[in-house]
């Protein structure tokens, strides 16, 4: 009697990579329109503002000679080039975009499934050792080649130089090959999906930081980070090739460990243990509000340093603002400011854009911390905690209050890191009340996006990722809304519409509290919906 053939270590690879994409049927395009469309956007709206060689030239003179530049998006040659201003401009969303992609997806369905045990309940089907993983490098890379097409055919279709472009697009896609197979190597150390995340997100973080620090320096730091490796194929100048075959050789090696620490890892568990809990709990874990923060710690001390350092950056630059736009007048329209604006109103219009667009980047935590809720229903957690004398609305408000008073709280944050980012920029440290308080105009906008997340989770749980496309298309009213010139019906979608422009125009006090109570009321609604309706898992 022959013995049943073993299946092949690969074997499944197909299903699992139609399977993710199933799963991911809204999430996927979400990526794709936020990512994708402000990549597109960005290189729409440069042409028109640097239409002379004066306006490319007074670009090249100042901005290619600011350290916050070179922090933010490296030593970019041929800025005396449009297709060089262009890159310039798209490498921060681009580059840490698609990183950022590829780390969220492949967790997801490579640990987050094995965590969840699903992973164990198709493993039990004619499914390979390693299927998981090459599914999910699949799907990971096919949403790299997918932006960096979008990135490559949107600065063709302005026109720029044809292998200018192709040599940005496909540094942009072994960028990504990387970061997809460092997150691989992070899904075989760690135990759980989000120490896995934590591992991916700080290797990107890493990664930005060396090139920036390098180029800053213009030393031989920028060619330890693969950051540096895709912008020295030198795009819009002499391109050249040969550092592709780091990119190439690194996600190889970084493939090959992923593969070899897998057959050294039992499923389901990581190599790095984490470290065991205390036998007693402290008071706070006695209540619903403690054990929501103890477990989105990280998630909000992950948040805080980074919306800090981002607030620093963005406040950095403001001091050479009024230069910039003095050798390119266009561009106070294109910040609201005016084309004949004094120096203050340049400055005001601004930060008025600066605080906007760093509250709609605040929409993502508050998204991600009330849908947690999802996350440990799905998990089966809920059930354990509701065991208890907790009741479901104490668990869901608890949790919902969490994510909007770290959301103020972050807020403050940001306007503190944008102050302090100003002060050494200008040597002026008096402005802090100041972007503080223009931080917090916005809040309200920012409470309404996480309650209507809390609705979702309440009414019709299996639909929260509605809640992400909220927030991608806040995000394209911000950044598409004048370019595209949307009706006012359309924009008015976006709570942060019908705020005041900050500091440009005083504080309305109706729309705040017209957006407050808003809050107040989908929040109620959410937990009305979650006491009446059944626990949804998987």
């Amino acid at each position: 009697m022959s013995s049943a053939p073993v299946a092949s270590s690969v074997a499944g690879v197909g299903h699992l990579l139609r399977l993710a994409l199933r799963r991911d049927r809204v999430r996927l395009p979400l990526w794709v329109v936020g990512l994708g469309g402000t990549i597109v956007a960005t290189a729409a709206s440069i042409p028109p503002l640097y239409d002379t060689p004066e306006k490319v030239a007074g670009y090249a003179r100042i901005v290619g000679s600011t350290p916050v530049s070179y922090l933010m998006s490296g030593r970019q040659v041929g800025l005396d080039t449009l297709g060089g201003i262009v890159a310039n401009e798209t490498s921060q969303v681009a580059q840490l975009g698609i990183c950022l992609m590829v780390v969220f997806l492949v967790v997801r369905h490579t640990r987050a499934e094995e965590e969840s045990g699903r992973a164990e309940l198709l493993r039990s089907t004619v499914l390979g050792r390693h299927a998981a993983t090459l599914a999910g490098l699949a799907y990971g890379l096919m949403a790299v080649l997918l932006i960096s097409a979008i990135t490559t055919v949107s600065m063709l279709a302005v026109g720029l130089d044809a292998v200018g472009s192709l040599t940005y697009g496909v540094g942009l896609a072994l960028l990504g090959a990387v970061y997809t197979a460092i997150t691989l190597v992070a899904v075989q150390l760690s135990t759980s999906a989000r120490g896995a995340l934590g591992l991916g997100v700080a290797a990107v973080a890493v990664g930005y930081l060396v090139r920036g620090l390098g180029a800053m320096e213009d030393n031989v730091l920028v060619w330890f980070s693969p950051f540096g490796w895709a912008q020295r194929m030198d795009a819009f100048g002499d391109e050249r090739w040969w550092p592709a075959l780091l990119l190439l050789a690194t996600t190889a090696l970084l493939l090959a460990l992923a593969a070899r620490l897998m057959a050294h890892r039992d499923f389901g568990g990581g190599l790095l243990q984490p470290r065991p809990g205390s036998a007693r709990a402290g008071r706070a874990l006695g209540t619903p509000f403690g054990v929501a923060t103890r477990l989105q710690r990280g998630l909000l001390i992950g948040w805080a340093v980074g919306l800090f350092l981002l607030g620093m950056l963005y406040g950095s630059v403001i001091p050479s603002v009024p230069d910039l736009i003095a050798s390119n007048p266009e561009m106070a329209d294109f910040v609201g400011a005016g084309g004949q604006a004094a120096e203050d109103a340049i400055v005001d219009a601004f930060l008025a854009y600066m605080f906007l667009f760093m509250a709609v980047i605040t929409c993502g935590f508050v998204v991600a911390s009330v849908l947690r809720l999802r996350a440990e229903e799905e998990a089966g957690r809920t059930e354990v905690v509701l065991a208890t004398p907790v009741s479901r609305t104490s668990w869901m408000a608890a949790t919902t209050a969490l994510a909007l008073i770290a959301a103020v709280t972050l807020t403050v944050i940001m306007g503190l890191g944008l102050a302090v980012g100003y002060g050494l920029g200008s040597g002026e440290w008096d402005q802090v009340l100041r972007h503080v308080a223009g931080q917090l105009a916005y809040v309200p906008g920012t409470l309404v996006i996480g309650a209507f997340a809390a609705a979702l989770f309440g009414l019709v749980p299996r639909a929260t990722g509605v809640a992400w496309a909220a927030v991608a298309l806040v995000a394209l009213q911000v950044v598409l809304g004048e370019i595209l010139r949307l009706p006012d019906a359309v924009q008015a979608i976006s709570p942060f519409w019908h705020l005041a422009a900050v500091p440009l125009d005083d504080v309305e006090l109706v729309p705040v509290l017209a957006e407050l109570a808003l809050t107040a009321a989908l929040v109620a609604v959410g937990i009305w919906g979650y006491r009446r309706r059944d626990a949804v898992s998987g």
